[in-house]
């Protein structure tokens, strides 16, 4: 018997926001204009909170981004670049869902606006960065989007083993509230609303974003 390395059939991957939306798609003055509420009762600082904590959840929820946002993903090795590669035993399943070897690589959150960056790391950790024009195609139109090898191209070399590739991306649906689909801004002002009304009453975020779910629907990839 022969030893062989357990094979992964999940990529680690690490994402997190780098650059916070400038605004939200939701002032402080619709938000009381929804509530029938004074600036003296909800004033604009208190407002903005309920509005940023409403907005965060419909995201957080969906996988969207409304105002544009920079993201950074990052994860140990492009996809079929497995050290496990020399496996020789039988593997059942189709084998682009063990692999992910289908020469894309999906960015979380959407819509995608455009990718500003690539890093590869060597095991010192020196990042050299990769002329992601040349390399890759952005597929701007896929929910989520992705990147994908250009004809003839090769994955850029990376070989620290953790970490080894960073990708910095903005997504969202434009730079102002105006960008934003009116049923996803009537989705943060009611969620905003639900939080501001239910302020004591030990609501929590699900309740919140159950209020909207209806409005929100439309807008889920639905995964299989």
């Amino acid at each position: 018997m022969s030893l062989r390395p357990p094979r992964d059939l999940y990529t680690y991957r690490g994402h997190k926001q780098t650059v916070a939306p400038a605004v939200e798609p939701v002032t402080a003055s619709e938000l009381r204009a929804l509530l029938r509420e004074s600036e003296t009762g909800l004033p604009d600082a208190e407002a903005a909170d309920y509005i940023a904590e409403a907005r965060e959840m419909v995201e957080e929820n969906t996988g969207l981004a409304l105002i544009n946002q920079t993201w950074l993903l990052a994860f140990d090795r492009w996809p079929g670049s497995s050290a496990n590669d020399w496996w020789d035993g039988v593997i059942q399943g189709p084998i682009n869902e063990l692999q992910s070897c289908d020469g894309h690589v999906t960015l979380p959150r959407y819509p995608l606006s455009s990718v500003t960056g690539i890093n590869v790391y060597d095991e010192a950790s020196n990042a050299t960065a990769v002329d992601v024009a040349a390399t890759f195609d952005v597929d701007i139109y896929r929910k989520p989007g992705r990147i994908g090898l250009k004809s003839g191209k090769t994955w850029p070399i990376e070989t620290r083993p953790t970490n080894g590739v960073e990708i910095t991306y903005v997504a969202g649906y434009g730079a102002t509230a105006d960008d934003v689909p009116a049923a996803l801004k009537r989705a943060v002002k009611q969620a905003a609303a639900y939080l501001y009304t239910h302020r004591g009453d030990d609501c929590c975020d699900v309740d919140a974003v159950a209020s909207v779910a209806g409005m929100l629907n439309q807008y889920r990839v639905a995964r299989i």
